[in-house]
Formats: structure tokens, C-alpha cells, sequence
């Protein structure tokens, strides 16, 4: 089982699903949710300063593509960028409503985004992500 997942999403209900279906499925024991990519950011800043605990490590993101103030690609750069060293340790899965092709490309072609997946997250795309987790 998973420890600790980070949902970022701007939208609350989308929140409140990933929380229920991840819950259901007994996916893992801790969300964490980042309503920006800012919020994303600034959660492996503390992590990385030792302001949070490394017990509440993120080995799977879910992220959305379109948020205000950071969008999820800026998040995605921003975290390669200046946290290099946890990229091994966390897999990325896009959770968005884009229907852009571009955006399902460039995330097939970037090796830390294990896939794109549409919301909302339910029970048969947790059993994918549970596959490709191994």
C-alpha cells in the first residue's frame, strides 16, 4: 500500500472525489491535497528543509494540468528543476479534464509522468495506476 499521495487540484470537488475513491480502494494511508502548483512547490520546499517530516513523503502524485497562480505543467518543471533528487522517489500520474493532444504527448514523453489519465479519478483508473506501480 501506498503511505502518502498529493492530489494537486485547484477544484474542490475534484478533491473530495480523489479523497473518497482513494479512501474506498484503501489506495494509501495519507492525502495530501495542494489546491496550486505553488502549494505543490512549497510542500517539497518544507519537505526538503526538514519542516515536514520525510513519514509524509509523497510517492504518488496526482496532477491536474489547468490551475491558477502555477499550472501543472510550471509545477512539474519547477519540481524536476529544484528537486531533482526526489523524482525517482515519487511517480507522477496527470489526473486532468484536458482534451488538448498536446498535452497527452508531451506527458507520454516525459520520463518521471508514469500517464495521463482523465478525471475523474474512480475505481478502474486506481486499478491501472496500481499496475503500473507494481
Amino acid at each position: 500500500m501506498i503511505n502518502t499521495v498529493l492530489s494537486i487540484d485547484d477544484d474542490r470537488v475534484t478533491q473530495i472525489l480523489n479523497k473518497v475513491h482513494l479512501n474506498a480502494y484503501k489506495f494509501c494511508n495519507s492525502i495530501i491535497e495542494a489546491y496550486n502548483g505553488l502549494e505543490g512547490i512549497d510542500f517539497f520546499k518544507k519537505l526538503d528543509s526538514g519542516e515536514i517530516s520525510m513519514e509524509n513523503f509523497p510517492e504518488v502524485i496526482f496532477l491536474d494540468l489547468n490551475m491558477p497562480m502555477m499550472d501543472g505543467w510550471d509545477f512539474f518543471e519547477t519540481f524536476k528543476r529544484d528537486f531533482a533528487h526526489f523524482e525517482t522517489k515519487t511517480k507522477i500520474f496527470i489526473l486532468s479534464s484536458s482534451i488538448n493532444p498536446e498535452d497527452q504527448e508531451r506527458a507520454k514523453n516525459e520520463r518521471s509522468i508514469i500517464a495521463f489519465l482523465a478525471k475523474p479519478l474512480v475505481a478502474k483508473q486506481l486499478h491501472i495506476v496500481t499496475e503500473l506501480l507494481g
